[in-house]
């Protein structure tokens, strides 16, 4: 039997600093694409509809800071359905664990710190391609293509919640 090499790909850190306190970055960031805050009452049965550009959330569950979302996300036309794990740590940081996707494995983590320009984010992330019919190549699929595809996404995802927060508000 051909055992399967599992090799972890650790994506570029990315970081912007949004002009907006930490504790509205943070509710903005954590509420999964929903224009305000949800009531108590509504959060059994959160959902965002897919944006414009097809890209939303579902939460499915949610139990204290621990939530489990189904996310689409797009590249190019490519469209990528996620249930991830995601915990709050209001207002410090948020980590998202992929249960089931296009990965075999996924962790990542944004930071938000305390700056004099406003809010920091920092985001990490490790990511694992598992490919049982070619032991190894997953490693590079994961290192040559996957990485900067998901880089690009999540650079995305960070510019636009910058522009929401530093938007003018009526």
């Amino acid at each position: 039997m051909i055992e399967i090499i599992n090799m972890k790909v650790k994506l570029a850190d990315q970081s912007v600093i949004i002009k907006a306190p930490r504790p509205l970055v943070f509710q903005m960031f954590s509420s999964f694409g929903r224009e305000k805050p949800p009531r108590e009452a509504d959060l059994q049965s959160e959902k965002s509809r897919p944006s414009e550009t097809g890209e939303g959330a579902n939460v499915l569950e949610r139990e204290g800071n621990r939530l489990l979302v189904e996310f689409t996300s797009r590249d190019g036309r490519k469209i990528y359905r996620t249930l991830e794990e995601v915990h709050l740590y209001p207002d410090e940081r948020i980590t998202f664990r992929h249960l089931k996707g296009p990965l075999h494995h996924a962790r990542e983590e944004f930071r938000l710190d305390v700056v004099p320009e406003g809010t920091r984010i920092t985001y990490q992330c490790q990511i694992e391609c598992r490919m049982p019919s070619l032991p190894g190549i997953g490693w590079l699929v994961a290192l040559v293509y996957v990485r900067p595809k998901y880089g690009s996404v999540v650079r995305r995802h960070m510019g636009l919640l910058k522009e929401a927060a530093e938007s003018p508000k009526p």
